[in-house]
């Protein structure tokens, strides 16, 4: 393992499970359209995994069941469930394709956002001067609170939309409160 793991054993496992738990998520996500979809799992599921890219996913599946939710009323449900979905890509995302650092000699954990940095027009000729995105172990519990929020709104829907289709006599699921989207870092330097 590298180093910073060591520096960070509270705040490295926090993240090692938001990285993992957004390929579960991912799942769920195809599992809520499927069922909108006469629970069509086959072609639900190549459709949405045979492209590459998780906005991707995410937009095909906004595309293949936003209607017949919304036909079933739950048009706003839905739109919540794409939106908070969309809010885990973009954390998840920061810290796949982070270089993670400790400026500060085991003070404060931050990372580097490599994709962002190489979209910059300016040349980047060392690595002294980067941008860094500090993070800490509430603001790493409060991402994963909301992975879980999202997940359990996900169930709801796919609950909600079974029993509003007349598949289930009555939904088992209760919406979970809301919950604010998080930020993405505590502070930047």
């Amino acid at each position: 393992m590298f180093p910073i793991h060591h520096t960070f054993p509270k705040e490295m496992p926090i993240i090692g499970r938001i990285l993992v738990d957004y390929g579960e998520l991912e799942l769920d996500l195809m599992n809520c359209v499927q069922v909108a979809r006469a629970r069509d799992l086959n072609s639900t599921l190549k459709t949405m995994f045979r492209i590459r890219g998780e906005a991707s996913r995410i937009q095909i599946a906004d595309a293949l069941a936003r209607v017949p939710y919304t036909a079933l009323g739950l048009g706003s449900e839905f739109e919540i469930m794409i939106d908070s979905m969309d809010h885990c890509r973009k954390i998840r995302n920061k810290y796949a394709h982070a270089y993670w650092h400790d400026p500060d000699m085991g003070k404060a954990l931050c990372y580097v956002s490599l994709e962002e940095l190489a979209k910059e027009d300016v040349p980047v000729n060392d690595l002294t001067n980067l941008t860094f995105f500090y993070l800490d172990e509430p603001l790493l519990l409060e991402q994963e609170a909301y992975f879980d929020f999202a997940r359990k709104f996900m169930m709801y829907l796919n609950y909600e939309g079974r029993f509003r289709s007349n598949e289930l006599e009555h939904n088992s699921m209760t919406a979970p409160p809301m919950l604010q989207k998080p930020q993405f870092y505590t502070w930047k330097g």
